[in-house]
C-alpha cells in the first residue's frame, strides 16, 4: 500500500532524475504555468525536442510577453525555430479564462494536441475566494484543471492511437499523503466539493495547510476516475506526477513574511530540495517515456510509478473517488455545457 517514508523520500531527492530522450517532432504540446520554475524548465527540455508547435501559457498576456523574450529561455532554446513556440494567457482562478483559452485553441489551434501538462498550481497561506467563489487554491489546483482536461479531450484523443498515445500530465504532490486524516468523516460530508470550499473547512492552522494537500489529492483521484473511463488499451494515457520538494515559485505567498522565508529556505536545504530543472524532469518523463500504458492511471515520483496514499487504494477511498469524479462533472457542466457532452460521447460510466 501506499506509504510516505521520510527516508524513502530523503534518498530520492537526492538522486539524478533521467531525462527522456524520446523527440517530440511534429507534435503540438501545450503546457500550463511556465513563466517561472518547473513549467518554464520543462518547457525548455520539451521545446528543444523540436515539436512542431509548443504553446506556454502564464496568467496573463505580459506574463506571456515576457516568457517569450526571456533571455533565459532564448539561450536554452538556441536551436529552436521561433514559430514552433508560442505562448497564450490563462488564468486557472477564472473559469471563464479556461474557456476561453479552449474556445481560442479550437479556433486557431491544430487539430492535433499530443501532450498537454497541467502544471500550473498554487498556495495560499490564507483563506481565499475567486471570481467564481471557490477557495483559490481548490479552484485553481484542481477544478480549473479537471476542467481543461476535459474540454481537451477530444483534440487529445483524436491525435492518437493505442499505439502512440497522447499523454495528459497533471502535476500532484507528495502532499497528497498527508491529505487523508481530514477525509475520515467525509462519508458524513452532504457534498465533498461544497464542504472542502467552506471558509470553516479551514478555520484551524492544521486544515489550513492540508487544504493544498487535499488539492493534490483531488487532483490523483481525477486521474484514477478519467483513466478509469477510457478504453483499454488507451489512446490517451493520463498521468499524475509529483516533482518532488523544488526550489520553485510556489511558496512565493510564504516568502512575503520574513520568518516563514527564513524557516522555509532552512527546510529546502535540510531536505536537499531539488533545482526546478531536475524537477522538471519527472514531468517530461511522463510526458515522454516510452512505456506508456504502463503509466496510464498512475502517481508516479521520481520518474518512477509509485503506489497513491492507502486511502484512494482502499473501498471508502474508491468511494469517495467516484462520488468526487460525479460532483465534479455536475460542477463543471454548469460552467460549460460542453463538459456534460463530452464525458457523454468520449467516456465509459464504469
Amino acid at each position: 500500500m501506499g506509504k510516505l517514508s521520510f527516508w524513502s523520500f530523503f534518498s530520492d531527492q537526492g538522486r539524478d532524475l533521467p531525462l527522456p530522450r524520446e523527440s517530440v517532432n511534429g507534435q503540438t504540446v501545450v503546457i500550463a504555468g511556465t513563466n517561472v520554475g518547473l513549467g518554464l524548465e520543462a518547457s525548455v527540455h520539451v521545446a528543444n525536442k523540436k515539436p512542431s508547435l509548443l504553446i506556454a501559457t502564464c496568467r496573463n498576456t505580459i506574463k506571456c510577453e515576457q516568457t517569450l523574450k526571456s533571455r533565459f529561455l532564448r539561450e536554452r532554446c538556441a536551436g529552436t525555430q521561433p514559430a514552433s513556440l508560442d505562448s497564450w494567457p490563462l488564468e486557472l482562478s477564472s473559469f471563464d479564462n479556461v474557456c476561453s483559452f479552449v474556445d481560442r485553441f479550437d479556433a486557431e489551434g491544430p487539430e492535433r494536441l499530443n501532450i498537454f501538462v497541467a502544471n500550473a498550481g498554487t498556495f495560499r497561506p490564507v483563506y481565499t475566494r475567486t471570481q467564481d467563489d471557490w477557495e483559490i487554491m481548490l479552484q485553481v489546483n484542481y477544478l480549473s484543471i479537471a476542467l481543461l482536461s476535459v474540454l481537451l479531450l477530444p483534440h487529445l484523443l483524436h491525435s492518437a492511437t493505442c499505439d502512440d498515445p497522447s499523454r495528459l500530465v497533471l502535476v500532484s504532490s507528495l502532499g497528497h499523503y498527508l491529505a487523508e486524516p481530514v477525509l475520515t468523516s467525509s462519508r458524513n460530508w452532504d457534498h465533498v466539493l461544497g464542504t472542502i470550499n467552506a471558509e470553516k473547512f479551514g478555520a484551524s492552522g492544521r486544515y489550513r495547510i492540508t487544504r493544498y494537500n487535499l488539492s493534490k489529492m483531488l487532483q490523483v483521484a481525477f486521474v484514477r476516475e478519467l483513466a478509469a473511463r477510457l478504453p483499454s488499451p488507451t489512446p490517451l494515457v493520463i498521468t499524475a506526477v509529483d516533482p518532488g520538494l523544488c526550489h520553485s515559485s510556489l511558496q512565493r505567498e510564504l516568502e512575503k513574511y520574513c520568518l516563514l522565508r527564513i524557516i522555509l529556505a532552512f527546510v529546502k536545504w535540510l531536505l536537499r530540495a531539488r533545482t526546478s530543472e531536475m524537477g522538471s524532469r519527472n514531468l517530461v518523463y511522463a510526458a515522454l517515456a516510452r512505456n506508456a500504458q504502463d503509466l496510464h492511471g498512475r502517481y508516479m515520483s521520481s520518474c518512477e510509478v509509485v503506489e497513491e496514499c492507502d486511502y484512494l487504494l482502499s473501498a471508502e477511498g474508491k468511494a469517495f473517488s467516484e462520488r468526487l469524479w460525479w460532483e465534479t462533472i455536475g460542477v463543471l457542466s454548469k460552467v460549460d455545457d460542453r463538459v456534460s457532452q463530452i464525458v457523454s460521447t468520449y467516456l465509459s460510466a464504469t
